[in-house]
């Protein structure tokens, strides 16, 4: 069974269970160290409509280690809290060709904690890597990434989230070689975080 097919199984049979009481000023509390591991995947979009693309299809996995550097701001349905930490991400290509992208990104995700136990993030990504992909947009052994995002996080047991959510990605090399017409794509993620306090 796959980590994919197993993390959704876990989201399903949670949803079978009362919703846990996560009690956000304890589970956000400054200092909160998260360990996730997310899975995901994507294809390609045209939202510049070029004349020509290369279907680009990849799968991905993304762990991440953050740190919570504040406790909770704000007040109403804006209160919430910032997740700051660092990505390595690791992308296998399915279409065109099969190729990876390796790399790190830098992460902040902010937490909107007045829906407790369903808690929605809005997030940016920006990191570089390699990789080995030779399309038509980009050819170059060097790639940037750039993320936004939006998702559901949903506390199983105090200190446990499982995490749903969409990316929308932009891969490029920053010009340092060509061709450099970049690519986006639209990305959806699963996974589940551990709460340290």
């Amino acid at each position: 069974m796959s980590i994919l097919a197993l993390l959704a199984l876990l989201a399903l049979s949670s949803w079978a269970v009362p919703a846990a009481a996560a009690d956000p000023a304890e589970e956000f509390a400054r200092g909160t160290k998260i360990i996730s591991i997310q899975v995901g995947g994507g294809a390609q979009n045209n939202v510049e409509n070029h004349g020509r693309l290369s279907d680009i299809s990849f799968v991905n996995l993304t762990p991440r280690l953050s740190f919570l550097p504040l406790d909770p701001v704000g007040s109403g349905f804006f209160k919430g809290s910032v997740e700051t930490g660092l990505e390595p991400w690791f992308q296998y290509y399915l279409e065109p060709e099969t190729a990876t992208a390796e790399g790190l990104k830098a992460a902040v995700r902010y937490h909107f904690l007045s829906a407790s136990p369903i808690f929605p993030y809005a997030e940016v990504t920006a990191g570089a890597g390699g990789t080995s992909l030779k399309v038509l947009e980009i050819r170059s052994s060097f790639t940037f990434v750039l993320e936004a995002g939006a998702g559901l996080s949903y506390f199983v047991t105090p200190g446990v989230a499982l995490t749903g959510g969409y990316r929308f990605q932009h891969i490029s090399n920053g010009n340092i070689s060509r061709p450099n017409r970049g690519f986006n794509s639209d990305t959806g993620t699963v996974g589940v975080s551990f709460f340290f306090h």
